[in-house]
């Protein structure tokens, strides 16, 4: 006993020591375990908050990208909507706007209009000329009208020379020239009764003879000669859209005097040209004859010529 007291006396600062530690261990223990039920509080507060912030931010940001993403949906329809919206909205915007933006939609449209012309006026133009290219191999005769709305000349008879383009020489040739209104006779009832006694016995207001003329003149500035020189009136217009004259009357006999289908109408060699008197070149010895039709040239021959 005495020992052991000896011996507890001897390490009593060491037992202390050891005391001290235990109840060191022992408090730090238990503060150990309280603070890590708070550290464990606090992180499960810090994780719940950190969930709910999360929570909240995924939320926030998924609201954020829905809205974003609506917005941008909203934004992108309202730009297709007014992208084709534009060109009216462009042109009624106000008016200075609506005129640049008529005038450009125009001229876009012009463009494009000119485009298509031209392609197809090449491609006429290319049709045109194979068709020509044809035409010089083929004997087939052209069906279209010129310019004075002539139709085309039948094979073998003179073209028209234009006023414009008459050339007149010095050589004197001669030709056979006449004039006739014989028709009348058998159809005196058609007449105008004040034009009775204007009409000769036999027809003829002048019988067929040789007359002079220049090289180059046409039928109608030798009618005009011959009528001058035997003091037969003669009456003309000029008529632009055939660019020839257009014989109105001679010797007071005019268009209707002998009904609706009457008029003067001319042959040459016993063929009535389908173009003006003054389009006409007279050739050497060529006979020329003006009669009187009352039938629009059938009761003459001449049906299917246009009137001089």
């Amino acid at each position: 006993m005495n020992g052991v007291k000896a011996f507890l006396f001897k390490n009593k600062y060491t037992f202390c020591g050891i005391a001290v530690a235990i109840v060191v261990l022992i408090v730090a223990y238990c503060s150990g375990g309280s603070l890590s039920e708070n550290n464990n509080a606090a992180t499960s507060d810090s994780i719940v908050s950190t969930t709910v912030d999360s929570n909240v931010t995924v939320t926030a940001n998924v609201n954020e990208t829905a809205k974003h993403t609506k917005n941008n949906t909203k934004s992108n329809l309202s730009q297709k909507i007014k992208a084709k919206e534009r060109p009216t909205v462009a042109v009624t915007a106000n008016d200075s706007t609506k005129n640049n933006g008529e005038q450009g939609v125009v001229g876009n449209v012009s463009n494009i209009t000119n485009s298509i012309d031209t392609n197809h006026t090449s491609s006429n133009s290319d049709n045109k000329d194979s068709t020509q290219s044809e035409d010089t191999t083929s004997p087939k005769q052209s069906t279209e009208k010129d310019k004075y709305l002539t139709d085309p000349i039948p094979e073998g008879k003179p073209k028209p020379v234009e006023p414009q383009e008459q050339v007149i020489s010095d050589d004197v040739l001669t030709c056979t020239f006449s004039i006739s209104c014989a028709t009348i006779l058998n159809n005196m009832d058609d007449l105008d009764p004040d034009k009775v006694e204007l009409v000769p016995d036999d027809g003829w207001i002048f019988k067929p003879a040789e007359v002079q003329f220049n090289e180059g003149e046409s039928v109608y500035e030798i009618l005009q000669r011959v009528c001058m020189d035997n003091k037969i009136k003669m009456e003309y217009s000029w008529t632009p859209i055939y660019n020839s004259v257009y014989i109105e009357g001679i010797h007071d006999l005019y268009e209707f005097d002998c009904g609706s289908l009457s008029g003067w109408m001319y042959s040459v060699n016993d063929w009535f040209p389908n173009y003006g008197c003054s389009r006409y070149e007279v050739q050497n010895n060529d006979v020329i004859c003006w009669k009187y039709t009352c039938n629009l040239g059938n009761d003459i021959g001449g049906n299917y010529a246009v009137g001089g």
